[in-house]
């Protein structure tokens, strides 16, 4: 006889894991985010020494991008090598067509071979199952560049139209790195002077300069911010056979991704704020060495 066990519960998940305009490959980067959420904040750690003080600053800013690049994946059988490699190029041909009514040139549109390899199937015939050769597969990659945001949907329908469905990422590009980090780098000094002088005239700790110990620079694009979501109330049931063993069917529970950029407040400064829309985020984090004089205080 079966003995059926039913329990009740609710549940809500946040599940974290790291990609609005993402792709595909933010299923891959479970973990990454935390990563580096933790190594771009202060640690606290003022002295290291009962003769010397470390000094802190960390600086974001968040920025618009100047293009972004949207990369498709291809892929596609034949009974031959040519056959594939013509479906797949069909499909690119078609896309190519679609981009240029949206206003984008060949000159933005790049196509990279990246393999073609022989496909194998099985046969059953009663209790034997043979490995076949059953032909050729061909995949490739498409890139694509533009500078208007409002044309990415726009480029997903035409991609759906030449029967191309996997978007597999979108790359946020910021062409002028060099004045981003020397502007962070100033911001970053000005920290490190201000809470020096605090210091002085707080605590009647005079600190001399001995060398600048950490230099570290960093970027976060929003593929790599975004956080994983599910939440669900579901009922919890066991059922036991004879033999004590459990079985049940359980329904698929969807979940979402949302942006969950950088917060302001883990920083010193912060350059320019994030806005309503997914932006490029670059920090920089200073660690400055001193010797300390104590100065008598009044």
């Amino acid at each position: 006889m079966k003995k059926c066990f039913l329990f009740i519960l609710s549940m809500f998940a946040i599940v974290p894991a790291s990609g609005q305009e993402a792709g595909n490959r933010i299923y891959g980067n479970t973990g990454y985010y935390q990563q580096k959420r933790n190594s771009q904040v202060n640690t606290g750690m003022l002295g290291n020494s009962n003769e010397g003080y470390s000094i802190e600053a960390s600086v974001l800013t968040n920025l618009k991008p100047d293009a972004f690049v949207v990369v498709f994946g291809i892929n596609d059988e034949g009974s031959n090598a040519a056959t594939s490699n013509e479906k797949v190029n069909s499909k690119i041909t078609h896309l190519t067509q679609r981009l240029k009514s949206l206003g984008i040139d060949s000159n933005d549109v790049f196509t990279d071979f990246i393999t073609q390899n022989r496909v194998y199937d099985f046969t059953v015939s009663g209790t034997q199952a043979t490995e076949n050769f059953t032909g050729f597969e061909t995949k490739k990659t498409v890139a694509i560049r533009y500078k208007n945001r409002e044309l990415f949907e726009q480029i997903v329908s035409a991609a759906v139209d030449s029967k191309i469905f996997d978007l597999i990422k979108v790359d946020y590009i910021v062409s002028d790195f060099d004045a981003v980090r020397a502007n962070l780098f100033d911001a970053a000094a000005k920290v490190l002077k201000s809470k020096e002088q605090k210091y002085a005239n707080a605590l009647g700790v005079t600190l001399g300069a001995v060398g600048l110990s950490i230099e570290k620079y960093d970027v976060t694009y929003p593929a790599e911010a975004y956080q994983r979501y599910q939440a669900f109330e579901t009922g919890d049931a066991s059922v036991n056979n004879e033999q004590g063993v459990s079985s049940r069917v359980v329904k698929r529970k969807s979940f979402t991704f949302f942006y969950e950029p950088f917060k302001a407040g883990s920083f010193d400064s912060v350059l320019a704020h994030s806005g309503l829309e997914p932006m490029v985020q670059f920090s920089i984090y200073l660690r400055m060495q001193y010797q300390v004089r104590r100065q008598s205080m009044n």
